[in-house]
């Protein structure tokens, strides 16, 4: 792909492109950083983009993945030091209640099938790809989809007491 036809293409979707990094990430500093990235990315890609049938669903799809990217990259906000260290009822009564959804939510997954369990866990704790958890569960793409459904549905199941 020629500058002219990347300029044609490519630059008129950065509002667009900005619009869904600030939602996804928060801030507009950062969505303009990614919005940089993304662009300068497809740029470096300039030479299979003229291969591609939906260029502007490509580049939506490209700040999409470096978003959540970003996202899963971020530092908890909450500090250990600070947990456990209550001033006030309130709080020590919210850690309390965190505290009893996760020993229902451990009573929960301890309850479903082996293979649920862990695609929960990769999918929701160790926020692998979907493509990562087909290598390590040996699955196609659709049971790994069907698998985290079942998954949730069984969760929710349990949470209602049906």
């Amino acid at each position: 792909m020629r500058q002219d036809t990347f300029l044609k293409h490519i630059l008129p979707l950065q509002p667009r492109l900005q619009l869904v990094a600030e939602h996804l990430l928060g801030s507009a500093d950062e969505a303009e950083d990614a919005v940089q990235d993304v662009v300068a990315a497809l740029w470096e890609r300039r030479e299979e983009l003229d291969r591609l049938l939906n260029m502007e669903g490509y580049a939506m799809n490209s700040i999409r993945n470096h978003c959540l990217t970003v996202l899963r990259r971020r530092k908890p906000t909450v500090q250990p030091e600070s947990i456990g260290d209550y001033s006030d009822d309130e709080a020590a009564h919210e850690a309390a209640l965190t505290e009893e959804r996760a020993a229902m939510l451990d009573t929960m997954m301890s309850r479903l099938p082996e293979v649920q369990r862990r695609a929960i866990q990769m999918r929701y704790i160790d926020q692998l790809t979907h493509e990562e958890m087909q290598r390590r569960l040996k699955m196609s793409s659709s049971n790994v989809y069907t698998t985290l459904s079942r998954a949730m549905s069984a969760l929710k199941a349990m949470r209602d007491g049906r």
